[in-house]
């Protein structure tokens, strides 16, 4: 399994200021076969400036277990942030 991308992400607005919220679409490969599902994920700073990213909740029909996948998407998400891409 590979995290090809996460495309559409758009920023939802909220009101703390050290949480951010965003959706967008991930398309990952399983066998040679290209799947995608939307996708939400927050991006939380704690007061230390350790960064935490949690994985919303995944469709039941993407033929991967949810516990690899989460963390390959967490991983992709960090380096996201990492590289400044994200809105």
């Amino acid at each position: 399994m590979t995290v090809l991308g996460i495309e559409q992400i758009k920023k939802d607005d909220g009101h703390i200021f050290y949480r951010q919220k965003y959706s967008g679409v991930a398309t990952i490969e399983v066998v040679s076969k290209n799947i995608s599902f939307p996708i939400t994920f927050i991006i939380d700073m704690n007061p230390l400036g350790i960064k935490t990213i949690e994985i919303g909740i995944l469709p039941q029909d993407v033929p991967y277990p949810v516990v690899p996948l989460k963390k390959a998407l967490r991983d992709y998400v960090d380096s996201l942030s990492e590289q400044g891409k994200l809105p």
